[in-house]
């Protein structure tokens, strides 16, 4: 059996106001996807990376992972409009040589700060479970703004990735996926609103994802 990263980095940040996607704006001189890439790369269940990125920055990837010897990258494949067509982008990939039993583990490449205990742990759980989100709990007030009406915030989390699929569990959704497109923003809101079984596991405040400029000084001060 295989675990097979699938990381997409194929947005474009708007709101970081910076004509750079902010997945390529640099952090010490690298390029923020690597920090991701490298915690794949570094775990030694992982077998496998696929990722998906903008057309224009294809081979501008291809040579990063060459210089910083990501070598667990076997296929760099065109990004969607979406998210989550990004990700079906890399799992029509692998429906021909990927088993039943082999888990699929997706983590967008700007949360940079994932920790190797969180992958092991999502990795684990896939094995229990067959599908698995991480999530964080709400820790501020909720509110319904139309309706000026406050969600009680045990009642809500917040969902993060990686998310981990055994390949099974994937392959009717990749078989159907023009219909999936825009219909959901991650693979885990997909399978809710698909009425398909997916189990949570407790993620990582740190894990937290690099959307707007106080995010990424707040990444570089921790690394």
């Amino acid at each position: 059996m295989s675990n097979i990263a699938v990381i997409p980095i194929g947005g474009v940040g708007n709101r970081m106001n910076n004509d750079t996607p902010k997945q390529f704006l640099k952090v010490n001189g690298k390029s923020l996807y690597l920090y991701t890439l490298e915690k794949f790369q570094n775990n030694k269940n992982i077998d496998q990376i696929v990722i998906a990125c903008l057309d224009e920055y294809r081979d501008f990837v291809i040579e990063e992972c060459k210089k910083y010897n990501i070598t667990k990258v076997v296929k760099v494949v065109s990004g969607g409009k979406t998210q989550l067509e990004s990700i079906f982008n890399c799992l029509t990939l692998l429906v021909d040589d990927t088993l039943d039993d082999d888990k699929v583990i997706i983590h967008v490449g700007n949360r940079p700060n994932i920790s190797e205990n969180l992958i092991n742990r999502t990795l684990d759980a896939c094995s229990k479970y067959g599908s698995v989100a991480t999530f964080v709990p709400e820790i501020e007030v909720m509110v319904q703004k139309e309706e000026k009406k406050v969600i009680p915030r045990d009642n809500v989390i917040r969902i993060q990735t990686p998310q981990a699929f055994l390949f099974k569990n994937l392959k009717d959704i990749i078989s159907n996926k023009d219909q999936y497109v825009g219909t959901a923003s991650t693979m885990c809101d997909l399978f809710i609103n698909l009425n398909k079984n997916i189990e949570f596991i407790e993620g990582e405040l740190l894990n937290f994802k690099i959307t707007y400029p106080e995010d990424l000084e707040l990444f570089k001060k921790i690394i």
